[in-house]
């Protein structure tokens, strides 16, 4: 049986050339490097470099045998993660969602419901949503489309629509909606993490600034001292009513202005989907203020 070590020095051997470079990157001594190398070549029965006077290479044997290290040694760090992941997720509920509005609303559900259970949540790309559902990183995560897997769940949760959120002296403040296309060149505040709304708008005004913030809170604080627009949507009007100071939310008309959102989960997680599922949104609808 091949140990692991041994797989590591011949990877860490490819990636520097060397006997010296590696044993330095590996912090061992270079004699060892070479006995280790050697006991590899008799487990496997062949010769895997070419040795000259003053060096050693890879010969093709070598190569084929360090390809296989980098596969072996990146499926025991997968392996690592995975398990570890599997066994924080018996103690902990994790979503990954695509954008911030839906956590909103579902993280003070997911405490209410499952008492004693930590909870996190992380924003970021559908690929990588899917990827940490399968691998244990997250209890379920939360897209914007349906999606149809072999061993995944996937059920409607609910809406979010964006809106304007401007002074009573900007030129939309008396719209009953507006569209991307007559925004199209004008100045934005926006939250920085705001997941795959930011795609949306950047892609329908494409001539428009877009001041981004880090931090969530600057947001409401530079929209309470400038006159520049930002954006808002209904959960959001709704968990935070107070974040809009005295500013008027206007509904965009376009269909990617609304979006339904979809709880997906491994077969395994489904009875944690029911539950909230089961529990419903408590998010009253918003009605539109008048100027």
């Amino acid at each position: 049986m091949i140990e692991i070590y041994l797989l590591e020095y011949l990877h860490e051997f490819y990636e520097y050339g060397t006997l010296s470079a590696a044993a330095q990157h590996l912090n061992i001594a270079q004699p060892s490097l070479s006995r280790s190398m050697k006991k590899l070549e008799e487990i496997l029965g062949v010769s895997l470099f070419e040795r000259h006077k003053n060096r050693i290479v890879l010969n093709e044997a070598g190569n084929l045998a360090a390809e296989y290290a980098r596969r072996i040694l990146e499926e025991e760090k997968e392996m690592e993660r995975s398990v570890r992941a599997f066994e924080r997720s018996r103690h902990t509920i994790s979503v990954g969602s695509c954008c911030p509005g839906p956590l909103m609303d579902l993280l003070p559900k997911i405490t209410g419901i499952f008492h004693g259970m930590a909870v996190s949540s992380a924003v970021d790309t559908q690929e990588r949503l899917l990827k940490g559902l399968k691998d244990y990183s997250y209890t379920f995560i939360i897209l914007p489309n349906p999606v149809e897997s072999d061993g995944m769940l996937c059920r409607k949760y609910r809406t979010e629509q964006l809106f304007l959120s401007v002074t009573p002296f900007h030129p939309a403040a008396s719209c009953r909606e507006v569209s991307f296309a007559e925004l199209n060149g004008q100045s934005f505040i926006m939250y920085a993490h705001v997941g795959f709304w930011e795609d949306i708008v950047r892609s329908k005004m494409p001539d428009s600034k877009f001041f981004l913030q880090e931090d969530f809170d600057t947001v409401g604080e530079l929209a309470h001292f400038s006159e520049l627009p930002h954006f808002a949507s209904d959960i959001t009007l709704n968990v935070m009513p107070s974040r809009q100071n005295g500013r008027i939310a206007v509904p965009f008309s376009d269909p990617e202005s609304h979006v339904w959102y979809y709880l997906v989960c491994l077969e395994q997680n489904k009875g944690v989907v029911s539950s909230l599922l089961q529990a419903g949104s408590h998010t009253l609808p918003y009605e539109k203020a008048t100027p």
